[in-house]
Formats: C-alpha cells, structure tokens, sequence
C-alpha cells in the first residue's frame, strides 16, 4: 500500500507546485517593471518600491492547469503621494506610461479593471500593478471608477496568513495549494483567491497540531464543509487584517452562485477526503496524475491514508513553504 504523505508531496512537487522557472518570471517582472516605473519622468520623484501581493506573496500559487490557464502576479506600486492628483489620476498615469511607451504599448490593458493596470505578457503569464501610497502609517490603494482612495493593509494579511500557517506547522500552504488545484481542474466552482484563501486559513486552530499533510488536508477539509454548512446564504468574508473591509464584492452575487458552487464542491471533497483509504480513493478526487513515483514503486510503507489521517505517523518532511517545484513540467 502507498505512502499517501509520500504521494502527497510528489503530487505538489510534480503537478500543482508553480515550477522554479516560472517564479523566476514573476521575480523579473518585479525587478523590471519596477525599475521602468522609477526611471520614468512621471514617477521618478514619487517610486518607493514595487512589492508582491497576493497569492505569490503567500506562495500559495500553482502551476496553471489547463492550456489556456495563466499564473499571475500582483504587485504593489508605492508611491510618494501626489496632492494635485485625484485618486484616479495614480491609476490613469500609471496606465498611460506603460501604454505610452513601444515597449509595453501592446501588452498593457486595464481590463476593466479599477484598481490595476495588467502588463499581459505574450506568454501563460500576467502582472496587475496596483498603485497606492502610504499616508500615516496606513496604505492606500485607488478605485479609478469612483475616484476614491481605499484602505489595504497586504502586510497585516500576509502576516495573518504566516500565523495561521505557522499553527499548521507549515500544512496550510500546500493544503491552499491543493485546493486551489481542485477549483482550477474539476471546474467545480470558480471562487477567487482571496476568499478562499481566507475561508481556508479560517479554519486553522491556534492548537492544531498536525502530524501530516494527509491530516492537515482531511482536518481542514471536513471544518470547510462545515463552515459552508453553517450558512444558508453567503456569510460575509472579512479580512483577517482589517476587519472593516470584506471581500463581498468577489464573493456575494444576486444569487449567491459562487458560494453555493463551493459548499456543494467542499461536500463532495470532505466526504471523499475523509473515506479515502487508498490511492485510487485518492485519484477520484485528484485525478490520475495523484500517483505513486516511479522510484518509490518499490518502496512498501504499509501506511493507510487512513492512518495518516490519524496523525499516528509522521509523514516527515512535508513541502516547506517557500520551496517551488522543479522544472520537471513546463
């Protein structure tokens, strides 16, 4: 019978994990763009600093999973403010440098979007650049639609994100990243990061204390579908770090579409999770790239995912936080 833990780990290291190459795209891109940014006449006065947000920021982005799926980054433009610039005017000269400039004129678009400007390379890969600038202590971010400043506090995120990874003992990366492998290949439901990024980080306990990736999974799991069960209609998502901003707007729709999709998918995947007794248990809920490594073939633990759920076996090293995965795929 297979090491599920094993299986596990070479689950996020061969298919879900964003590979090393790619990370190095997003590292480039920060180094470059931030640099275009500050040696521009515009901003060359007012560039502080270009910082990762989001999902990278977390290192719970993974590899994109179908043809026409990308992996992205966003990144936060400080800016020294400018007091005869509304808050639209940071959002619309950001746009027009980049789409004022041969090099960048042909993959910048806004996309709609009220808060960035997207740097779409012709590639699998995009970067939304979000303008803000720091007054007081307290970041702001722009909405170019109302022309109002927004508080955000991606610091006070991250690092309630890092505590409740750190109560996991280093599981609740790779459980984000395999649940965000679950939404992008079954299709099951379609809810952004950021809410499910939350919801799941919500679900850690100050005294957890898990043995494996396995349990961490199984644990989590089981307390999502609870939580989603909980509620009749969408619970309000609140930031972590800011509790007077919540995430609704991504997530509380006329009729609550994104929020039913997810309760019903995370039943579906704690009842399977928590009944998994095997690795071919495990590939109905992963799919059939969830499979032993040729090298590990024969290599017999005798461990049950049922037992490793269990927490009665260690499943040893589990994948560190802030390690990405080799170039073995693209």
């Amino acid at each position: 019978m297979s090491d599920i833990n094993k299986v596990f780990e070479d689950f996020l290291e061969n298919t879900v994990n964003l590979n090393a190459s790619r990370f190095e795209k997003i590292e480039k891109a920060q180094e470059v763009l931030g640099t275009f940014i500050k040696e521009s006449e515009t901003f060359k006065d007012q560039y502080v600093e270009t910082t990762l947000q989001g999902s990278a920021r977390q290192k719970t982005i993974i590899k994109p999973v179908g043809d026409d799926d990308e992996f992205d980054a966003d990144l936060l433009v400080t800016l020294k403010e400018n007091t005869e610039w509304s808050p639209a005017d940071y959002h619309a000269n950001l746009a027009a440098l980049f789409n004022d400039s041969d090099r960048y004129e042909d993959i910048t678009d806004t996309r709609g979007k009220t808060r960035c400007v997207t740097i779409d390379y012709n590639s699998d890969f995009h970067v939304d650049l979000v303008p803000a600038i720091e007054r007081d202590g307290q970041m702001y971010i722009f909405n170019k639609s109302t022309d109002e400043e927004e508080c955000t506090d991606g610091d006070g995120y991250s690092q309630w994100f890092e505590q409740q990874d750190a109560y996991a003992g280093g599981y609740l990366v790779p459980v984000v990243r395999l649940i965000k492998y679950l939404r992008d290949s079954r299709k099951d439901f379609d809810t952004r990061s950021v809410i499910l990024t939350t919801i799941i980080g919500s679900q850690v306990r100050s005294d957890d204390q898990f043995a494996s990736l396995t349990e961490a999974f199984v644990t989590i799991m089981d307390r999502l579908d609870a939580f989603l069960l909980s509620h009749e209609v969408a619970p309000t998502i609140e930031n972590p770090a800011m509790r007077e901003e919540t995430f609704d707007r991504n997530w509380k729709d006329d009729d609550n579409k994104s929020f039913k999709s997810l309760k019903k998918a995370a039943s579906t995947y704690a009842e399977t999770a928590s009944g998994a007794e095997s690795l071919e248990d495990w590939q109905e809920l992963f799919g059939d790239k969830f499979k032993e490594a040729e090298e590990d073939k024969g290599n017999k633990t005798g461990v049950s995912a049922a037992t490793a759920a269990s927490g009665f076996v260690v499943g040893g090293s589990h994948t560190p936080t802030g390690q990405w995965s080799s170039d073995n795929d693209n």
